[in-house]
């Protein structure tokens, strides 16, 4: 069940970034929701699926001229989003490395 999941979050975000690079504002809304996402599974230790997810995500919300970066706030927030999301990758990262025992 959790491969499916995994799968099925995975599609969700090719998608979204395939829809992303025309100004497609659900396809980014969707995009933000998997970073958030993405920092769960990668603090679960599903690295592998948390980092194509995180690449994925991140190209869609970079490449998408649907984006104001002119406004303040709008950085601000993507910024959050995304400082959130790598730092679920990196704990979960450490959560696998300690496990394994160095």
């Amino acid at each position: 069940m959790t491969k499916l999941f995994l799968t099925i979050s995975v599609l969700i975000s090719v998608g979204c970034m395939v829809l992303a690079a025309a100004p497609f504002t659900p396809a980014i809304g969707v995009s933000f929701f998997m970073l958030l996402l993405t920092a769960f599974v990668g603090y679960k230790g599903y690295l592998q699926t948390s980092l194509i997810l995180l690449c994925v995500n991140t190209f869609a919300v970079i490449v998408s001229p649907g984006i104001d970066t002119l406004n303040s706030s709008a950085l601000v927030f993507i910024f959050f989003i995304f400082v959130f999301a790598f730092a679920g990758v990196s704990l979960g990262l450490r959560k696998v490395v300690s496990r394994k025992g160095t």
